[in-house]
């Protein structure tokens, strides 16, 4: 069972001119759940540390559905360190616990490495902190995506002190400086490395802090936490926690039964999109195995783009063509002026080098071959770049407005879209 948790990240940086204590000028700080030693130069900095994570405890308890008592008796022990030295002289840093880059849990002590960043050096604390109360709670932390998966997942979050908001991806690169999440996200999905569903949930221990496992651990956790219908079957399983083998994961399918074709597929949908910003609530495709299959005649659909992907509510069989048109204009943002587009797109202004506005679909293949290691990268294209579109295989045909995934919920309007089979 995996002890250690590593955790890459770097994040604002503290006051460069601050003097550090020597080694018998620890701070010592005491919170509900928490007793904090550590060698900060920061007394400010070590205060907000004890009480973003008394604020994170009740955040996490709403999380897993669980009673405030359950957590009566939680307390961490942690050390927040710069000077791993001064720490095993002193003997806080037990003989016994291996030597760690960046994090370790065991029960319910935990030691953090001070990063150059407090938003890292605050997620990294958090992240231990669930990983003991993962122990505490349910006796473990499940197999390897899920421990750190959940663990990153009630780590991200926005502000700090008593004003934390966990489960909160950063808005933008300066709200978390040097945490390298959805860049390395990104350079995966440049290169084609992006893994299967089933790929991150086969992840084995011991793993050796490598960025791109944990920020794919913690996607998938986030899209079985933030769609209703997989939400109940994930929160269930964490109580499965002392269960760190292929069961757990079985269980859990079993659990989710003939929804897991629709999640491998809202799985490379999400993979695609994930960045600064991503809005769960406004990035929800919408998918069902019982979506009827495409008889040929008209279709006439809305596309809106306060919304990511939308699917036009049938499958597309394979060798189809189709002639796709649209009309219509939207409005994007108001501030600092409102930007006017029609479907072509605004072609002055880009979003991942394409025009901003411009109205985009994509074919998303109904099957997908649970033993692939990684996932085929989405072709998204401008209905403007090829109105007739030849389908291949059997696929969900969707549609968006092209946006930061951030910067939905201001934009209005509609793009009206025809959909005809190409004679």
């Amino acid at each position: 069972m995996i002890q250690s948790q590593l955790i890459f990240g770097v994040g604002c940086f503290f006051a460069l001119f601050a003097v550090p204590l020597q080694a018998d000028e620890l701070l010592v700080r005491d919170g509900q759940y928490i007793h904090l030693t550590t060698d900060i130069a920061s007394t400010e900095e070590a205060e907000i540390l004890v009480a973003s994570f008394d604020a994170a405890i009740p955040q996490w308890a709403e999380f897993w559905n669980l009673d405030k008592e359950s957590l009566t008796d939680f307390k961490v022990e942690a050390c927040v360190i710069r000077n791993k030295a001064n720490f095993n002289q002193s003997g806080l840093i037990p003989a016994t616990v291996p030597n760690f880059p960046f994090g370790y849990a065991i029960g319910n002590q935990v030691w953090v490495l001070a990063q150059q960043s407090e938003y890292y050096t605050r997620h990294l604390l958090l992240h231990e902190g669930i990983h003991s109360l993962a122990y505490h709670l349910f006796k473990g932390a499940g197999p390897t995506w899920f421990q750190e998966g959940t663990a990153e997942l009630l780590a991200t979050h926005h502000g700090a002190g008593r004003d934390i908001k966990i489960n909160r991806i950063p808005l933008s690169r300066e709200d978390a400086p040097y945490w390298g999440r959805f860049k390395r996200m990104g350079q995966s999905t440049e290169s084609g490395e992006v893994p299967s569903f089933n790929a991150v949930l086969g992840y084995q221990p011991n793993l050796t802090g490598d960025v791109a496992t944990y920020s794919w651990s913690w996607a998938a956790c986030m899209i079985l936490s933030s769609y209703p219908e997989y939400r109940s079957a994930f929160i269930t399983a964490a109580e499965r926690g002392q269960e760190t083998g292929p069961a757990f994961n079985r269980e859990l399918q079993s659990s989710l039964g003939k929804q897991w074709p629709i999640l491998a597929a809202r799985w490379r949908i999400a993979c695609h999109d994930l960045d600064y910003g991503f809005d769960w609530q406004r990035e929800q495709v919408k998918l069902s195995a019982k979506d009827p299959l495409w008889n040929g005649d008209d279709l006439q659909i809305q596309v809106r783009p306060d919304q990511g992907w939308q699917s036009c509510g049938v499958r597309i069989p394979r060798g189809a063509k189709l002639r796709i048109s649209a009309e219509g204009k939207i409005t994007l943002a108001d501030q600092p002026k409102a930007w006017i587009s029609q479907p072509q797109g605004i072609t002055f202004q880009y979003h991942r080098g394409r025009p901003l506005g411009q109205l985009q679909f994509c074919l998303l293949p109904n099957a997908n071959d649970p033993q692939a290691k990684r996932i085929e990268p989405l072709k998204t294209q401008g209905v403007v770049d090829q109105p007739l579109v030849n389908v291949s295989e059997y696929s969900w045909l969707l549609f968006r407005i092209n946006d930061e995934c951030g910067k939905r919920a201001d934009n209005r309007g509609s793009y009206q879209v025809s959909i005809k089979r190409a004679r």
